[in-house]
């Protein structure tokens, strides 16, 4: 709300900021669409910086590409709020709360709750154990330790009198 203020002290005219649905977008679709937008940014934050590998640093970048094509994709039918701060602050400044607000906040929420749900269920399947080398925490003395414990019963199994001409 005190952004949404400033921004409206500091700028002259009126100003167009508040989510609104546009595009022809129906109250359904817009709720829809704000509940899988918010579910898409949700779980890419959970898997980027939830789990914790040595690509942990790239979280960033990540999360700020999700929220790009979340905003990238919603901003023309709902305004691309996915977060009901975004929507609450301009309407409180602007005095304009349209008939269907209340998207704004339950599809955000709705969407939470889904990524929370799918992530929950993928690491209850063990998701990690799909492709241990690229989704693990990898640590070079263990698996080179364990390649040299391979070698060695190799090459004990395998011992035969080597042959020279």
């Amino acid at each position: 709300m005190t952004a949404a203020g400033l921004v409206s002290a500091i700028l002259p005219g009126p100003l167009a900021v508040a989510t609104r649905l546009g595009g022809g977008c129906s109250i359904t679709r817009g709720l829809f669409l704000e509940m899988f937008l918010t579910a898409e940014l949700v779980f890419t934050i959970f898997m980027l910086a939830n789990e914790k590998t040595k690509a942990t640093f790239l979280a960033p970048i990540g999360i700020g590409l999700a929220l790009f094509l979340a905003e990238l994709a919603g901003v023309y039918y709902t305004g691309g709020s996915l977060n009901p701060a975004r929507s609450f602050g301009p309407a409180v400044v602007l005095h304009s709360f349209d008939g269907y607000h209340w998207i704004y906040w339950i599809g955000p929420f709705l969407g939470s709750a889904l990524a929370t749900a799918f992530y929950k269920f993928i690491k209850i399947l063990e998701y990690e154990t799909a492709n241990p080398i690229q989704d693990a925490d990898l640590d070079g003395a263990r698996i080179a330790k364990e390649l040299e414990e391979a070698r060695a019963s190799h090459n004990e199994t395998s011992r035969r009198p080597i042959v020279t001409l």
